[in-house]
């Protein structure tokens, strides 16, 4: 079915980043259930320039000096041939997403940036362990049986948490960190 790399990255941006928002012709997602984890933003295309620095820390409280935001990344596809015969039956596309969280921290020690993004990558973990089909299964999804994602983070590539780099400035104020955290979703297409 054509789209449904749009359908995939839109759904993991809006599991992760909450409601979609369209200001200044952006697309985004804000408020969602990891804003509580310093989660600001999420995008699910790179942005041009950047972010401004208000998209990670939306939704904390006044005075926060720690905040992400997150890209959604579609990296290889594996397209099979699942179910069915010549032309009719399913497909499987096998997504690696990649999810690239971008911090801005103000923590004046570096781990006073890392704890809270181990914090965050644990809690990424736990909602995709609470639902494996990123909110994925309703009648949104009609086209695709009612069922956008069939299952992700789990075998065979499973949820892989990339090494942590981060550039802090001599006087220990701003300093800018990130990390990527990937994952397989699979999807059943209609032949």
């Amino acid at each position: 079915m054509a789209g449904d790399r749009q359908l995939v990255r839109n759904a993991v941006a809006a599991y992760f980043g909450g409601s979609l928002q369209t200001a200044d012709g952006g697309t985004y997602y804000q408020g969602g259930p990891l804003s509580s984890q310093g989660l600001g933003t999420a995008y699910p295309y790179l942005i041009k320039g950047g972010a401004p620095d208000t998209a990670y820390t939306l939704g904390e409280a006044a005075g926060t000096g720690w905040g992400a935001v997150l890209t959604v990344h579609l990296g290889v596809v594996t397209l099979r041939d699942s179910y069915g015969g010549a032309t009719s039956g399913w497909r499987a596309r096998r997504y690696k997403v990649t999810c690239s969280l971008d911090v801005i921290s103000y923590a004046e020690h570096l781990e006073g940036a890392e704890a809270p993004l181990d914090d965050l990558l644990n809690a990424m973990d736990a909602l995709i362990y609470a639902d494996r089909t990123l909110g994925t299964t309703s009648a949104t999804y009609a086209a695709q049986g009612g069922r956008l994602i069939i299952q992700a983070g789990e075998k065979p590539y499973g949820i892989v948490h990339g090494e942590p780099v981060w550039t802090t400035e001599a006087d220990r104020g701003r300093g800018r960190g990130g990390i990527d955290y990937s994952f397989e979703a699979l999807t059943m297409v209609a032949a």
